[in-house]
């Protein structure tokens, strides 16, 4: 399943880079592409979300979400619902905000415990906040073309979920990985939980080691005490026989 996600985040940006390379290029040129990618690029998060494993629980049901929409968004392209530049770069725009604002998160304001990991989710929403902005003030500002913002767009969100794959752990699905790696995964286990059993045994023989030592101890404190004991009644008796 990451390997999945990733190459579909990796046909998503070379798809982005294709569109900044025709910048030139009308929309309506390029649009069977873009539409093509988000459908698969959709399907496969709906895929993923449902049937992969996460180290959150709630991040499949947003990767389902997200690739519901996605999956509309390409079957709109692909009719040809969108058929002029404006039309698609305010689609994108308004994409590029709303997913900015909804994947980032609250923990990351944490200053003292930010990581790589954050650093890099905060860096790409920030991304993807900017460009949706600038893309409603384009016509205003540089006028830079449409499908060269589309492009950038689509490098930004295949990047997004390129580092969103790493969150899916690598215990998969049966019907990607068959009996086969399952018996595999299963006999791992049991060496693992073997190692562990040999390990509380010695750690057992260990403890009884240290127990007999302590007894012993405690004996040998016991004779020296009787001992002293004894003879401490011993002079008692001499020096009473004595008076």
């Amino acid at each position: 399943m990451r390997t999945l996600m990733m190459i579909a985040s990796i046909a998503m940006t070379g798809t982005g880079i294709f569109c900044v390379a025709n910048a030139s290029a009308a929309f309506l040129s390029v649009a069977f592409v873009i539409g093509l990618v988000f459908m698969l690029l959709g399907a496969l998060e709906m895929l993923i979300g449902r049937r992969a494993d996460f180290d959150v629980s709630d991040v499949g049901v947003s990767i389902a979400k997200d690739g519901l929409l996605m999956l509309i968004f390409g079957l709109v392209i692909l009719t040809g619902q969108v058929s002029d530049d404006m039309s698609a770069q305010m689609m994108f725009a308004l994409w590029m905000l709303v997913e900015g604002v909804l994947s980032f998160r609250y923990e990351w304001l944490d200053i003292m415990e930010t990581d790589r990991s954050h650093a890099i989710g905060i860096a790409l929403c920030s991304l993807m906040f900017i460009a949706g902005v600038y893309m409603f003030f384009n016509n205003a500002t540089l006028r830079l073309s449409g499908t060269l913002l589309i492009g950038i767009c689509m490098i930004i969100l295949g990047l997004r979920r390129f580092v969103q794959s790493f969150s899916i752990e690598y215990s998969r699905p049966s019907f990607v990985t068959g009996n086969e790696e399952k018996l595999k995964e299963a006999q791992e286990d049991e060496k693992r939980a073997l190692a562990k059993a040999k390990e509380g045994i010695r750690e057992q023989k260990n403890a009884q080691r240290r127990i007999a030592r302590i007894k012993e101890d405690m004996a040998a404190e016991q004779d020296v005490m009787m001992s002293a004991a004894i003879t401490r009644q011993e002079r008692e008796a001499e020096r009473e026989a004595e008076e």
